[in-house]
């Protein structure tokens, strides 16, 4: 008794272990999970003012004081600096190496590797194809074609009876290109999330800013200035409407010891830069009003109503000093208020470092202390960041070439080729070209420029009756 002879097949093997997690890694199922989840982060910022670049007053005022704590507690209001979201990014700047290494780069070393040659039967199979009849021998007709391709600008490679020409290679380095902007850019990111810093301080007249309550993230690994930026002047700019129309700070950069390294006048979209720091104008208000009554000065806090800022001075229970001041030049206006008058009544408008009389007290309008809103950010990784949109712009660019490869070869004609005895050939004197390619991209524009190119080459040859460019 005979058995059926069976089959026998090769032993599975399990990849290595190494290549295994790597291909975990590069998983593009986990990259679009992180993208997702990234995705989820920045909406969530985007949502919840961020204290670094608003302060806690605007989420409070947004939310209310308990919810803004909430929000505070779980990281909501500094979202960007959060372990979480310097986790993700750094799973995704990982899954982005294992996929280029994996995936992206050795496609780089397809640039070396020459086009294999194809046979007469293989070009024939190609989507854009054709064959012409030529004078001379093989190799003539494979000369007169490279010639052509070059001036075209293809480069070509000649092997006896065959070619081959490419055009566009370098489009085939857009994915890398752009692969490698992507990581440039992670890497940026990743170094300003972790090194970075910023903040927000409304500093008075003459205050200094300082760097003690900056916002980074909770692993950080930077460091702090030990300078500090002090206000030396802040003026506002209004249209002839009163509405604000630039805000201006003169700063000083001061060191430790007092001595100033930078002086600028900064405004809104005129930052200060120094040690790595851009210090830009943020906001602009008037934070005092001092006066005196009868040379005893009193600093009185505003409030702003409007295109006004307000000072409140009760005088009993039931008469209140209102005092409103537009800017620092012009006058102060003093309004008196009673519970049985329909409206505040103006007593008087007093000029900056003027007195009026109200009986027996002397009133002076001292000054108008102002406050500039300044907010600092420090981002090392910027420089990368911009690389990177270089890196990217110039892989959408390279994207857009077509890679274009023609494929030719050549035999002695014979008595069974069509046409051979017309045009001036003959089986003795002729040569079959046949000519065939293909392009990525633009393919109906690659195929009308080489059908050109065949129809001045084959002057009194004649195209081959079949498939055709």
């Amino acid at each position: 008794m005979t058995t059926a002879p069976t089959l026998s097949r090769p032993a599975q093997t399990s990849p290595p272990p190494g290549r295994s997690r790597l291909a975990i890694l590069a998983s593009v199922r986990l990259t679009v999970l992180l993208l997702a989840l990234i995705a989820a982060v920045v909406l969530i910022g985007a949502w919840c003012p961020q204290e670094a670049q608003v302060g806690q007053q605007k989420v409070i005022d947004m939310f209310g004081p308990d919810v803004a704590l909430e929000l505070s507690r779980w990281g909501v209001t500094d979202i960007f600096h959060t372990p979480l979201f310097l986790l993700l990014i750094g799973f995704l700047t990982v899954n982005m190496v294992a996929c280029s290494v994996q995936r992206v780069f050795p496609r780089a070393r397809l640039l070396k590797q020459p086009m294999p040659l194809l046979s007469e039967r293989e070009i024939s199979r190609l989507t854009v194809n054709s064959e012409l009849a030529l004078p001379g021998a093989p190799h003539t007709g494979i000369a007169r074609l490279a010639q052509g391709l070059k001036r075209c600008g293809y480069q070509v490679r000649v092997e006896t009876d065959a070619l081959t020409a490419e055009w566009g290679k370098l489009g085939r380095l857009a994915g890398t290109v752009t692969h490698i902007g992507l990581l440039t850019l992670l890497a940026g990111v990743t170094v300003s999330s972790w090194t970075g810093f910023s903040g927000f301080q409304a500093v008075p007249l003459h205050g200094k800013l300082t760097f003690g309550q900056s916002e980074h993230s909770k692993l950080w690994i930077g460091r702090l200035p030990d300078w500090s930026v002090r206000v030396d002047a802040t003026r506002r700019e209004d249209y002839e409407s009163g509405d604000p129309k630039q805000w201006y700070s003169d700063l000083s950069v001061v060191d430790s010891q007092g001595r100033v390294l930078k002086r600028q006048e900064i405004s809104v979209n005129n930052p200060l830069s120094y040690g790595g720091v851009d210090i830009y104008q943020s906001s602009w208000g008037l934070d005092q009003l001092v006066v005196s009554f009868n040379e005893h000065v009193r600093h009185l806090d505003l409030r702003q109503m409007g295109k006004v800022y307000a000072a409140f001075l009760p005088l009993d229970e039931e008469t209140m000093f209102i005092f409103s001041v537009h800017d620092q030049v012009k006058p102060l206006r003093l309004f008196a208020k009673r519970p049985d008058w329909g409206a505040p009544r103006l007593l008087a408008e007093i000029p900056p470092g003027k007195s009026i009389k109200l009986g027996s007290v002397n009133l002076t309008y001292r000054e108008v202390v102002p406050v500039t809103g300044l907010q600092y950010k420090s981002d090392p990784g910027f420089p990368a960041v911009i690389a990177a949109f270089v890196f990217i712009i110039a892989g959408a660019m390279l994207a857009a070439v077509p890679h274009r490869q023609v494929w030719a070869h050549a035999r002695i004609a014979n008595k069974d080729d069509a046409l051979t005895g017309t045009a001036g050939t003959s089986g003795e004197n002729a040569c079959i070209l046949a000519v065939g390619g293909r392009s990525a991209k633009a393919g109906r524009a690659f195929e009308k420029s080489l059908s050109s190119l065949l129809a001045k080459l084959s002057g009194d040859g004649q195209t081959l009756a079949g498939e055709t460019i």
